[in-house]
């Protein structure tokens, strides 16, 4: 039923690569915020009936404002991130993002000014300003979170008549939270990421309330303290039930989510470690090699981790094919020619995708899946071909066709999966490596990077070299540890003093027992005969 279910789903297995669209329809999103924000903010005023000449004057230059503040923040993203800011669904997720922000600090602050009886000075502090950074950069990255917390910072802001104190505490709050939530991990530490920016803000608030210089209202103070804490504290809170909603919409993995994924029981892993123990393992230890590299070039050592557990689970589809699960019954290769072979050893990509999409694993796990080999060649049986010269390769012409023992790609598009590309292939080769010395391991890493290098498989990763080599240096190192000798057991076995047993007779290994085919009383030249 399983194996089925399997077939029919990878008629249709294949990874959307989303493509670049057009700059216009980015500029058109954010038109539409701008103009959204500008009636967000001005809501009162169009309800309330007829604007007057010097309301509309403000409006006008308050929508100014906020277009050049626009414009600053959407030209910083595309400098910082301009892969990220070609993809109008990412503009898109970010305009949402800035919308609810929005919408959350407008509901702040007509609840405070009619259901709860709070002063103005208190009111600015109960402002979701961590909601936007937080959500943001879970979701795209540190980068866009700072920037796209200015922007509603600045909106926070003029919601407020042009309160600089509330700007500076936005910009405040949008550093600090998209420092920490770049690092979290479980829901816990979003509210813990809410609270530290409330006590950031806090911080500011008594330094502010320092540098004022006139009578200061320890009551008002302590108010504005407890709305800074709380206004952190809902913000992650309102993170947390909005957050799978822009996930799944939007087609993103955060780290919350993949830290569900380690967990090693996942079904697709016990399958994995029932039907191709050995594939496991190999999986587990390229993880190993691939999260610490990951670690030691600043990429997102989880991601990398999870990508590393699932990227050869197509292997289960015909586990006894692959070295590593290759038992004493012998190798079904040898009665392939290398071109079927290879078409055996490629198939397990394509089988992959086919059980992620079907356990609804998320897209960058797949992409891994896809290109964890790249378009490279099936070594083995490529020179078995050549040396052979398979007839129904080379077309009877004597020449082989190299692209028939390459793999169907794609090559690794981002850095995680390129590292993972690499310690595939190493840990793969340091199986057959006879001296496990540090010298030969780095000779062994050297080859295989540049051997990936030259064939062009890291182009499209946006690894630098400077990255490479850390990354070859992290391999060397975990290997090293990996591959460690051990000095021999000796064997004591002459030396060997009889143990009494209950009756207090000496009995050891072979003292007193009956060698198969003798009988007691006789001796060694008996048995001997």
């Amino acid at each position: 039923m399983i194996r089925s279910r399997e077939r029919q789903a990878g008629k249709t297995a294949t990874v959307h690569i989303p493509t670049l669209q057009r700059p216009v329809y980015g500029l058109l999103l954010a038109l539409t915020l701008w103009v959204i924000t500008v009636l967000f903010i001005n809501i009162q005023q169009f309800l309330g009936g007829p604007v007057a000449h010097r309301a509309i004057l403000d409006i006008a230059g308050d929508a100014v404002f906020l277009l050049a503040g626009l414009f600053a923040a959407a030209l910083a993203l595309q400098i910082v991130v301009p892969r990220k800011m070609r993809n109008n669904a990412r503009v898109l997720l970010l305009v949402l993002i800035s919308l609810v922000a929005t919408a959350a600090a407008q509901v702040a602050l007509y609840g405070a000014q009619t259901a709860f009886v709070i002063q103005p000075e208190v009111i600015a502090f109960l402002l979701p300003f961590a909601l936007a950074p937080l959500m943001a950069t879970m979701l795209v990255g540190a980068p866009a979170g700072v920037l796209l917390g200015f922007w509603t910072s600045l909106v926070m802001a003029i919601m407020l008549d042009r309160s600089f104190s509330v700007l500076l505490t936005g910009i405040v709050a949008s550093v600090v939270a998209a420092q920490i939530a770049d690092r979290v991990r479980t829901r816990a530490k979003v509210i813990r990421a809410g609270v530290v920016v409330g006590l950031a803000q806090v911080t500011l608030v008594l330094a502010m309330t320092a540098l004022d210089g006139r009578t200061t209202d320890v009551m008002r103070v302590f108010d504005q303290a407890g709305a800074c804490l709380l206004s952190g504290f809902l913000s992650a809170l309102l993170v947390l039930l909005i957050l799978p909603a822009f996930e799944s919409a939007f087609k993103i993995t955060t780290n919350l989510t993949l830290l569900e994924l380690t967990d090693l029981g996942h079904p697709l892993l016990q399958r994995l470690a029932m039907e191709a123990p050995g594939t496991y393992h190999h999986s587990l230890i390229v993880a190993s090699l691939a999260q610490v590299a990951a670690d030691d070039i600043g990429a997102n050592s989880l991601l990398t981790r999870v990508c590393a557990y699932f990227h050869d689970i197509g292997k289960m589809t015909k586990p006894d094919f692959f070295a590593e699960n290759i038992n004493q019954r012998g190798n079904p290769h040898d009665d392939l020619p290398p071109s079927m072979s290879t078409l055996v050893i490629t198939s397990h990509v394509k089988e992959g995708l086919t059980l992620a999409m079907m356990h609804k694993l998320p897209t960058p796990v797949r992409a891994v899946i896809q290109e964890h080999h790249g378009t490279s060649i099936v070594t083995c049986f490529h020179h078995k071909a050549k040396s052979q010269q398979d007839k129904e390769v080379a077309g009877g012409n004597g020449r082989i066709d190299e692209g028939a023992f390459r793999y169907p790609g794609p090559r690794p598009s981002f850095k995680e999966s390129a590292i993972i590309c690499l310690a595939d292939s190493i840990e793969a080769a340091s199986r057959s490596i006879e001296k496990t010395s540090p010298s030969h391991i780095e000779q062994l890493v050297n080859t295989i990077v540049n051997k990936r290098l030259t064939d062009g498989q890291l182009d499209e990763c946006e690894l630098t070299l400077q990255e490479l080599s850390r990354v070859k240096r992290s391999f060397v190192f975990t290997l090293t540890n990996m591959l460690h000798g051990r000095v021999p057991y000796p064997k004591d076995e002459d030396n060997q003093q009889p143990r009494p047993s209950a009756t207090g007779r000496a009995e050891d290994r072979g003292v007193g027992r009956v060698s198969p085919g003798t009988s007691r009383g006789t001796g060694p030249e008996t048995a001997h005969a």
